[in-house]
C-alpha cells in the first residue's frame, strides 16, 4: 500500500502546508477530475476549462499555507474554483462589449458523443440561462455533494442552500422545456 491511500486528507494538506511538493501533487492529481467537471459545469466551455483548472491550481498552491483549517480543504478547493470561473466569466462578458467576435469564434463545436446532440444543446442553452451561482450549484449536487458541504462551500446556510438549489431547478426545468416549444 503506498503512503497516499494510508494518509488522510488533511494530513496531505498539512504536508502541502509545509511545503512538501509530493504532497501538494498528490492534492491536484486527486481534484483535477472533479475541479475540471465543475469548471465545466459552472463555465458551459470546453475550450477554457484547462486554463481555467490550472489557475485554480495556481491560487491553491500560492494560498494553501494560508488555509487555517485543513479539514476545510474540499469547500475551500471548490470555493476557490467558483471564484475563478466566475471572475473568468465576467472578464468574458467585459471582453465580448469591447472586442467584437466573429461567428465561428463564439461557439467551438463539442466532439460527437454518445448523447443525443439534439437533446444536449438544450440542456446546455437551459443552463447557460442560469446564473454562474447556480450553475455552480447544480454541479456541486450533480458530483453527490452534501446540502451540508454546499452550504460550506458557498459560505450560507443549508435552508439557504436548498432553496437556492429549488429555484435553480425550476429555472432550468422553465429553460430546458421552453426549448421544446
Amino acid at each position: 500500500m503506498d503512503e497516499s491511500s494510508t494518509t488522510t486528507l488533511g494530513d496531505r494538506v498539512r504536508r502541502a502546508q509545509r511545503g512538501d511538493e509530493m504532497a501538494l501533487r498528490e492534492l491536484i492529481v486527486s481534484y483535477q477530475h472533479r475541479v475540471a467537471g465543475f469548471t465545466y459545469a459552472i463555465t458551459g466551455r470546453s475550450d477554457s476549462v484547462e486554463d481555467l483548472v490550472q489557475m485554480v491550481f495556481v491560487k491553491m498552491a500560492r494560498s494553501i499555507a494560508r488555509l487555517k483549517a485543513p479539514e476545510q480543504f474540499e469547500p475551500w478547493l471548490f470555493r476557490l474554483a467558483r471564484n475563478t470561473c466566475i471572475d473568468h466569466l465576467r472578464r468574458q462578458k467585459l471582453r465580448r462589449i469591447f472586442i467584437p467576435f466573429a461567428p465561428e469564434h463564439e461557439n467551438v463545436p463539442e466532439p460527437p458523443g454518445a448523447v443525443d446532440a439534439e437533446e444536449l444543446d438544450a440542456l446546455r442553452h437551459a443552463l447557460a440561462q442560469l446564473r454562474p451561482r447556480d450553475r455552480a450549484l447544480l454541479a456541486l449536487v450533480q458530483e453527490g455533494r452534501s446540502h451540508a458541504e454546499i452550504a460550506q462551500t458557498f459560505g450560507t446556510s443549508v435552508a439557504a442552500v436548498k432553496a437556492r438549489l429549488h429555484r435553480a431547478r425550476e429555472q432550468l426545468r422553465i429553460h430546458y422545456h421552453s426549448d421544446e416549444i
